[in-house]
């Protein structure tokens, strides 16, 4: 059996619509790169989005972090052409690590995941 897995890509389309320290928003279209074999958002693409807004988080309060942990619940497939509005805020702002709760929403307003991140702080971000 053959089978070829296509490149998934995140960061082709993007804007970033609030940045406030310990919140950032980001919006983002779902395209023909985005998309698992099943037709839907990929679940790496997905979370990929949640990951990146979390260390914008992290940045936004002025320090670098990277990720720690995370867990994701995926809720509702995104569709090609989808509109996502994905939202981190920082719920716990510690000298070493910060937790960050993101959101995927759609144009609709229906939630498409919610994650966790831990994000570990390894410096003050240098302006």
């Amino acid at each position: 059996m053959e089978f070829n897995l296509e490149e998934v890509k995140v960061f082709e389309n993007y804007e970033i619509s609030k940045w406030e320290e310990g919140e950032v928003t980001l919006e983002t279209r779902v395209v023909d790169s985005s998309l698992n074999y099943y037709g839907n958002a990929h679940g790496g693409y997905l979370f990929t989005l949640c990951d990146q807004v979390s260390g914008l988080v992290s940045i936004s309060t002025g320090f670098e972090a990277v990720t720690l942990q995370s867990n994701i619940n995926y809720l509702r497939a995104g569709r090609l052409g989808d509109k996502l509005t994905v939202i981190g805020s920082c719920v716990h702002n510690g000298r070493t690590t910060k937790v960050v709760d993101v959101h995927i929403k759609n144009e609709n307003g229906e939630m498409v995941t919610t994650a966790i991140f831990t994000m570990f702080v390894t410096g003050k971000r240098e302006k």
